[in-house]
């Protein structure tokens, strides 16, 4: 199972002050009866990992008012995107999606292309994130081709049979998707954060 927290963190967003995925972490071990302050490592390509819990994988992601979190017993990836409709994004689109991907956004309408491009930009990164390469893997590098209502990665670089993509529910002008091994998919809820 792979539980995802979320956060609003709309007041800092607001304020201008900045919550970082280690304050949701810490509220997670706090819920758990786990010993706080959690230390975060960083591998050589920057995905944090526990040192002292070798068999909890975890991700986070933050994007507008809200922080979040992936925690599963297997590597996981996250990312959540706020949805900026005012901005045309196709240029981004071309410079870093397979051409597959880029054909398929140009051939959707203005407002359907955003939200597909975020969509797609939040699949990508939470497998990125998922492999623990970041962008060292090059969002060209691999595809997701969506299949009736499920999403397939292609990559030829490595064997993603068992590797699913699902989205979350979050608010309408975001995207939220996790990706790893797991079918079963649990999203939790800690509110409106306060300092």
């Amino acid at each position: 199972m792979i539980d995802v927290y979320t956060l609003d963190t709309h007041f800092f967003s607001v304020t201008g002050k900045t919550v970082h995925v280690e304050v949701l972490l810490n509220k997670i071990f706090e819920k758990k009866g786990l010993p706080v302050p959690v230390k975060v490592e960083k591998n050589r390509y920057g995905k944090p990992f526990l040192k002292e819990y070798p068999s909890l994988h975890f991700n986070g992601s933050h994007s507008g008012d809200y922080l979040v979190c992936a925690m599963s017993q297997n590597p996981v990836g996250v990312d959540v995107q706020r949805i900026d409709r005012t901005k045309r994004m196709m240029s981004l689109a071309k410079r870093f999606m397979s051409p597959g991907e880029v054909r398929g956004l140009e051939a959707l309408d203005d407002e359907k292309r955003t939200q597909a491009f975020y969509r797609l930009w939040a699949q990508k990164e939470s497998y990125m994130k998922y492999r623990g390469l970041g962008f060292a893997l090059p969002l060209s590098a691999f595809e997701i081709q969506q299949k009736g209502e499920e999403y397939q990665i292609l990559d030829e670089g490595c064997q993603t049979g068992g590797v699913s993509l699902r989205r979350l529910e979050l608010a309408s002008d975001y995207e939220l998707w996790v990706c790893g091994e797991e079918d079963e998919v649990r999203k939790i809820e800690f509110g409106v954060y306060e300092e």
